[in-house]
């Protein structure tokens, strides 16, 4: 049987036990004394169980037919919601003939007990979800209609300091924002803000950040939580006035580039050769037509660097069909890879080991050496066992992570087929980092 470990944590959670080690500990341990053999490790720490949109959980998903069984520390490890329990269990495990194991609950998917027993531990790991939620929920909105605020993370929104809990004006700060927009009101366009404000010696931050601050009513002095405003206990860095006027402005000029990030097929995965920054998607129209490119982000912002970067700017479709050659061409060398590779039979090395050791010890019985030369020779043979079955578990390792020229093609026949979220699925699975130089591009392969 071939066993995947998944291991979920959250922050409060690591606190109280539940960390990664023991978690893998406990996990293992199970595992060894069911004589099953661990296929893979998969971890999702830091995200909460409320959804299924967890890297580990998803890679897991994908390679479910190479799996016999999955194993949990605890049921809402996997999930804290009835319907994603369920829906994992009858939709992709045992659909795919993948058993599915609690090791705290004592909880197996091939018997009608244990599939009964996971649908009424679900319903109580939902309602414990449910009712912190509702908990947490409460205190929020108490928080906001006292003026605090109460999202926005571990750090100070711009402009401000906490103080015991207050939001306090951060001088230098406050100017830079209310120059921002006025600013805006002037030019209608954050790029024109950032050149302006490097001309008067403002630090010029992200593109992002001031889009952030121009929308955002905290700073003429409102918090929220869920969609609802609240009057704020702290002091306006704008008047309400101007900030509803720059909310009409930016609603009649909306950037063409909005959310497309999400439309990028390398989205997060192409570094500039030159200067290191990243590249991103940019979009234009002409006479009805749109034109997608890739560029720089230090070439599309270069008020926020001390100097513009000149690398190439690529058309999204050339540069695409380029990286589908290169996976093309990349299956071609494979298969003559694959020709030449052997898998050493590891397992037959250790037994012959044991037969050598069993030989040795019949010989000291007999009386043939002596104690001393006895535990030097078994000493040895142990030393050799170790270092074999090292290179066992790294062979291991390698072929987990080794695709198959098989398992290439259907990828790239999905890249001309799938949706877009498929797609953009089996490039990250396919490649670590893309790198421009120019005309050049160098590729950083997962495997």
């Amino acid at each position: 049987m071939k066993a995947a470990i998944y291991i979920r944590v959250s922050t409060q959670e690591q606190v109280e036990n539940y960390s990664i080690e023991s978690q893998k500990e406990r996990i293992e341990a199970y595992c060894r004394s069911k004589d099953w053999t661990i296929y893979d490790t998969y971890l999702d720490p830091g995200f909460s169980g409320s959804n299924i949109n967890r890297p580990g959980l998803q890679r897991m998903l994908s390679e479910l037919p190479n799996i016999d069984v999955v194993v949990v520390y605890k049921l809402d490890r996997l999930s804290r919601s009835q319907k994603d329990t369920l829906e994992l269990i009858e939709a992709h495990f045992l659909k795919n003939n993948v058993e599915f194991v609690s090791i705290t609950e004592t909880l197996d998917t091939s018997t009608p007990f244990g599939k009964a027993m996971i649908g009424i531990l679900s319903v109580f790991a939902q309602l414990e979800r449910e009712t912190i939620a509702e908990r947490m929920r409460m205190g929020h909105i108490k928080r906001a209609e006292n003026g605090y605020r109460t999202s926005g993370g571990d750090y100070d929104p711009s402009g401000y300091s906490r103080i015991n809990g207050e939001l306090v004006p951060k001088e230098d700060e406050v100017k830079h924002i209310q120059t921002a927009y006025n600013l805006y009101e002037q030019h209608l366009s954050i790029t024109k803000v950032q050149k302006h404000l490097k001309d008067l010696g403002f630090p010029v931050w992200r593109f992002r950040r001031y889009n952030d601050i121009l929308r955002n009513k905290l700073y003429c002095g409102y918090v929220s939580f869920a969609g609802k405003y609240y009057k704020g206990r702290h002091e306006p860095i704008i008047t309400e006035e101007q900030f509803n006027r720059v909310q009409v402005l930016l609603s009649r000029h909306k950037g063409n580039n909005a959310h497309k990030a999400k439309q990028s097929l390398f989205s997060g995965l192409i570094t500039c050769g030159r200067c290191g920054e990243i590249y991103h998607t940019y979009q234009t129209n002409d006479k009805g037509k749109t034109y997608r490119y890739y560029l720089c982000r230090a070439r599309r912002f270069p008020s926020e660097y001390d100097k513009k970067c000149m690398n190439k700017t690529w058309n999204s479709s050339k540069l695409e069909d380029l990286i589908i050659n290169e996976i093309n061409e990349l299956i071609k060398n494979k298969e003559t890879i694959n020709d030449n590779y052997k898998i050493i039979d590891y397992d037959k090395l250790i037994s012959n080991v044991d037969e050598r050791e069993n030989r040795i010890l019949d010989l000291y019985e007999l009386g043939r050496i002596d104690k001393n030369k006895l535990d030097q020779r078994i000493q040895s043979l142990e030393d050799e066992k170790h270092e074999l079955i090292k290179k066992k578990e790294n062979q291991n390792s390698q072929q987990q992570n080794v695709l198959t020229p098989k398992e290439l093609k259907k990828y790239v026949s999905d890249l001309y087929t799938a949706d877009f979220n498929k797609k953009q699925s089996i490039i990250q699975k396919l490649i670590k980092q893309i790198y421009i130089h120019g005309e050049n591009i160098e590729i950083a392969w997962n495997f």
